[in-house]
């Protein structure tokens, strides 16, 4: 059996980051890096994970049957959560990058968490927008 593409992709991100908590965890346990650091590096890792993701919301095709509103509407939409998406993960990185480690954690949080909540309260509206119509027009 073939996994669909965004299947394989997404196990694919989860396999990398997951073998490389282990390996960082592993060179900490032989004092190669420090905890900081190994911290660091996992959360500037998720957050370029979400950079990656971001950009990819934008450029994903959708058949038109499955489009929640009118196709110009649907792809500003998209645009406008990818790039909110974008500075998010880009200030979860940079929290991770720059800020001390014992606060990096939470800021990261602080700053994700709003682009999170934006889109996915986009996406609801979108879809319960969706719905109304097809309830009403049924």
């Amino acid at each position: 059996m073939m996994l669909h593409h965004q299947i394989r992709r997404a196990l694919s991100v989860a396999a990398l980051y997951l073998s490389t908590a282990v390996v960082l965890n592993e060179l900490r346990r032989r004092d190669v890096v420090g905890a900081e650091t190994a911290v660091r590096l996992m959360g500037v890792l998720l957050g370029l994970v979400v950079l990656v993701s971001a950009n990819a919301i934008p450029k994903r095709l959708v058949p038109l049957a499955r489009l929640s509103c009118d196709p110009i509407r649907e792809q500003t939409l998209r645009r406008f959560s990818g790039w909110v998406l974008a500075l998010g993960g880009l200030g979860y990185t940079l929290a991770y990058v720059l800020a001390p480690i014992a606060i990096a954690s939470r800021l990261a949080a602080c700053v994700l968490a709003p682009a999170v909540l934006v889109v996915t309260g986009i996406a609801t509206r979108c879809a319960w927008r969706h719905r109304s119509a097809r309830r009403g027009g049924a």
